[in-house]
């Protein structure tokens, strides 16, 4: 009984290994670059030891180019800078693009709040159909010289700054609700 327990074992282990190994060879088989990964913790392990994740990955798009592969643990995801495929993939080709990957907790839930960002399928296309009337030519428009205000006012305060480094997250969450106050009132 004992043989058959660890032997169970080993085989359950060596599956999970073989299929964590087969997980880390998507971008090799599919030839994109990626950077150099550990075992089971992907790109995590670099991305939380650096100081700035975005310089990495500004490091790593002028080495691997415009797209290249990251490992989140063992999944894969691509890293796309180059804005014409881009351009290709969210508005040309949208429709075919509308799954997305939700976060761990809201797979967990099961209620009808998913977002925009978060659905997919036939909550996707309903939730779009819903908001495209708001994403109209005129009412973007009308937007536009509200937004441009609420820009014109951020960038005073960035220009104020006289310091090399400076917090500008609490800027960012103003100039947000700023354009959200102001194109709110457009739909009234």
């Amino acid at each position: 009984m004992l043989f058959l327990t660890v032997a169970l074992v080993v085989v359950i282990l060596s599956l999970y290994l073989w299929t964590l190994k087969s997980s880390y060879s998507y971008f090799k088989n599919r030839s994109i670059p990626t950077p150099s990964f550990d075992f089971f913790f992907g790109h995590y392990k670099t991305l939380w030891s650096v100081p700035s994740i975005s310089r990495q990955f500004e490091k790593w798009t002028k080495k691997y180019g415009s797209i290249y592969g990251l490992y989140e643990g063992t999944r894969p995801v691509y890293v796309v800078s180059d804005v014409e495929f881009l351009y290709e993939v969210f508005v040309k080709q949208f429709s075919n693009f509308d799954s997305h990957r939700l976060p761990f907790i809201t797979r967990l839930s099961t209620g009808n709040h998913i977002h925009l960002f978060g659905a997919d399928g036939n909550r996707w296309r309903r939730q779009r159909h819903i908001i495209n009337p708001t994403f109209t030519n005129s009412k973007l428009k009308l937007m536009s010289s509200l937004i441009i205000d609420s820009i014109d006012i951020f960038m005073d305060k960035i220009e104020k700054q006289n310091q090399n480094q400076f917090n500008i997250y609490p800027y960012y969450k103003q100039v947000t609700l700023d354009i959200i106050c102001k194109t709110k009132q457009l739909e009234i």
